[in-house]
């Protein structure tokens, strides 16, 4: 199998002439130097389980790292092959993993493709507090064994966690301390890895709580630790969204958020959570029109769904160009108090879609009571506020939208 110049994973082919993984395009799936190589030795003993000491003796030669380091790898390897990971990688928990099935020996090495995989960034600060649901799945146990004290201890954090009220933070840290144990016990528990990730964002999205860079650094270390444990989808649409909203700029990754939210919806794609998930980060990485088609699925799914499905229909439908649609979405959700609390992101993009939907005077009366209630008394003053805006049409449509509705530049 060595000197395989090509090997077969499912849709995929590992060109080892080239370097690099390829789809059934031959277009280039990006990979990390590590992260191919750490894919090579799984190929090189395919069928086997490979252990962690192993693994780490082969891609990091002479350097001491640790498990965490494997498990970036182990999720990066995961997000390049998207769906098809679930069957292809196989993690043994707390021993290593194990590339399943016999590879085949691939047809001649095609083309060396370099198809392009960069995605522009999208609205962020705003959105921070967007998607109020439940994540995190059933922690792993063997099929037979009667449900034991990590499940319970995970079923008993998610109880505590389902409320989100910023009021109760001490529900936060006990929900912290039950998944703490049920990981030392079971380092590689996703259920508990990812509730444990799911308690540090929410201190970094509850800001009276104090959480910063610190708390995001750790929930995300957690949550990609439960991905590469074979964590279910809400462990992969939790990483999308934190990837995507992170409020530190060098903590988001619209590649990687898109690529968890894919992943979410094909482990479960009737769920509407993931669907929505999914058309948020198509339309804050400038797929807006991609975005209108997944969104209207999730509604469909939904009949009563929740504000912040809306939220993004809303979102996605003015940057698709399709301002009606999108004041109507946000017109039920539009109140006095819409710019006095947290979520004051979507009178901004309310207005700016009844100004493009030829509403001035009503785009006007939103405008003024912004004004009143926020910080920001200029185009420009809410475009710093919209952070991480790289799609420059899409950008260009909102902030044309509010000097429309009649906020000075």
């Amino acid at each position: 199998m060595q000197d395989l110049q090509t090997i077969r994973l499912g849709d995929f082919v590992l060109n080892r002439a080239g370097g690099y993984l390829e789809d059934a395009t031959g277009a280039e799936r990006p990979l990390r130097p590590k992260s191919y190589r750490l894919l090579e030795v799984l190929c090189e003993r395919r069928g086997t389980l490979v252990s962690k000491d192993d693994l780490i003796r082969e891609v990091w030669p002479d350097v001491i790292v640790s498990d965490d380091s494997l498990a970036h790898c182990v999720s990066d390897i995961r997000r390049a092959l998207g769906p098809q990971a679930a069957k292809l990688l196989r993690t043994m928990p707390r021993r290593g993993y194990m590339l399943a099935a016999e590879p085949e020996p691939a047809s001649p090495a095609r083309p060396v493709s370099k198809s392009g995989f960069g995605l522009a960034a999208g609205l962020v600060a705003g959105l921070l507090l967007v998607a109020p649901v439940v994540w995190w799945g059933t922690p792993h146990r063997a099929p037979g064994e009667a449900p034991g004290a990590a499940v319970t201890a995970v079923r008993q954090a998610e109880a505590l966690l389902e409320g989100r009220d910023w009021r109760r933070r001490e529900n936060n840290e006990q929900a912290r301390r039950l998944l703490e144990q049920v990981v030392s016990e079971d380092p590689d528990n996703p259920g508990a890895l990812a509730g444990l990730g799911l308690t540090y964002w929410l201190e970094v999205q509850h800001l009276a709580w104090g959480g910063g860079r610190r708390e995001m650094q750790r929930a995300l270390e957690l949550v990609e630790r439960s991905v590469a444990s074979g964590g279910s989808d809400r462990s992969h649409r939790l990483l999308a969204e934190m990837r995507l909203l992170a409020p530190f700029q060098e903590l988001r990754s619209p590649v990687d958020a898109l690529a968890s939210a894919r992943a979410a919806v094909a482990i479960a794609p009737n769920d509407a959570d993931n669907l929505a998930v999914l058309a948020q980060a198509l339309a804050l990485t400038g797929h807006p029109t991609d975005a209108v088609g997944v969104i209207e699925q999730a509604l469909l799914k939904n009949p009563s769904p929740p504000d912040w499905h809306r939220q993004v229909a809303g979102l996605s439908y003015l940057l698709a160009g399709e301002s009606a649609r999108a004041a109507e979405r946000f017109g039920p959700l539009y109140g006095a108090g819409t710019f006095a609390n947290a979520r004051w992101w979507p009178g901004w993009l309310f207005a700016a879609s009844l100004a493009h939907a030829g509403r001035i005077d009503e785009a006007e009366l939103v405008i003024r009571a912004a004004r009143k209630q926020r910080p920001e008394h200029s185009v420009a003053a809410v475009a710093q506020s919209f952070d991480g805006f790289a799609d420059e049409a899409g950008r260009a449509l909102f902030l044309d939208g509010l000097r429309l509705a009649g906020l000075p530049g």
